[in-house]
């Protein structure tokens, strides 16, 4: 992938003179100070060369990045919420019923008996609501950093931010969305649960972002792809809807048969059912799984965040 190397800065001084910097090295010359306003300008030229030969700047690039990403990436992500809620009456309230509607209906369905999936060790409608809320994040944290570069596009070509703000702002979002979540989850445990465990919910709280690295990882390694070509974002949600009917979302998998290796290479199933268990009943349901997967996720999230570092400053030119 090609670099983009920043060759030289230069400032005006007091005399009027212009002092160059290059790699390190202060050079002072007669030639007239290019920036009007007295500000430091910048210069980046596009080579040929591969930033992947330069493995340790690249390294040190994402890290000083992510470091410096913070404020602008909580910028970005008020602006995006802003423009989001602009237009509606109701604003963030719509973001609390939406799981809350959701919680309602399949309380309503269990009460008339139209749903009886058994003896499932808490009520079903508990054990929905959590799948749906869990799962959702997932496929949250999936999709929605795949479009960020397409509406980012001016902040990338004109400031020259780092990926990383972009990579951030689209945490904060799904975190934002994912405490609305949380809180109908509570409400669901507190007044449908025989024994609320509140060890067990605060396990789960402090837990809770495992489910996001479980999505963000893909999401952020697909987005430079989906940039190139917006087949990759629709193949992707087509994928994640039959994964949903091969996880414990809405109803439990048998241990035996076909199931054992679809629920055992399921990347997001222990994680679920883990989490849903620590909430509802203060037990891990398969925490090797858990431990397992999460650790195979926050690999993926290297391997994708550095291809996202490398490829996002030039594809944002060219989208």
């Amino acid at each position: 992938m090609w670099g983009v190397t920043q060759v030289a800065a230069w400032t005006r001084p007091a005399n009027g003179r212009r002092t160059v910097r290059e790699k390190g090295r202060n050079t002072v010359t007669d030639a007239p100070a290019q920036s009007r306003n007295g500000m430091a300008k910048h210069l980046y030229v596009y080579s040929a060369e591969a930033q992947t030969r330069h493995l340790t700047d690249v390294f040190r690039a994402m890290f000083h990045g992510f470091v410096n990403a913070r404020y602008i990436a909580y910028r970005l992500f008020v602006k995006d919420l802003r423009s989001e809620y602009a237009h509606s009456a109701f604003g963030m309230v719509w973001d609390f019923l939406d799981p809350l509607v959701l919680a309602l209906v399949f309380y309503a369905l269990m009460n008339i008996r139209v749903i009886n999936p058994g003896e499932m060790g808490m009520p079903y409608a508990v054990y929905v609501v959590f799948g749906a809320m869990l799962y959702q994040t997932f496929m949250e944290s999936v999709t929605m950093p795949l479009e960020i570069v397409r509406k980012s596009r001016n902040l990338l070509t004109h400031l020259k931010v780092s990926p990383e703000v972009l990579m951030t702002s689209v945490f904060f979002r799904i975190v934002f969305n994912s405490l609305f979540r949380i809180m109908v989850m509570l409400l669901v445990s507190l007044f449908l649960l025989p024994t609320f465990h509140v060890v067990g919910f605060l396990k789960f709280t402090v837990l809770f972002p495992a489910i996001i690295a479980a999505g963000l990882p893909v999401g952020i390694l697909l987005a430079p792809f989906n940039t190139i070509y917006s087949d990759v974002g629709r193949v992707t949600r087509i994928i994640l809807n039959p994964i949903r009917y091969a996880t414990p979302v809405m109803y439990t998998l048998p241990h035996e048969g076909i199931w054992v290796p679809i629920l055992t290479y399921n990347p997001v199933a222990a994680i679920l059912t883990s989490l849903r268990s620590l909430a509802t009943l203060n037990t891990w349901e398969d925490p090797r799984g858990f431990a397992v997967w999460l650790l195979i996720h926050l690999g993926l999230f290297c391997a994708g965040w550095f291809i996202f570092h490398i490829s996002i400053p030039v594809l944002a030119e060219k989208v």
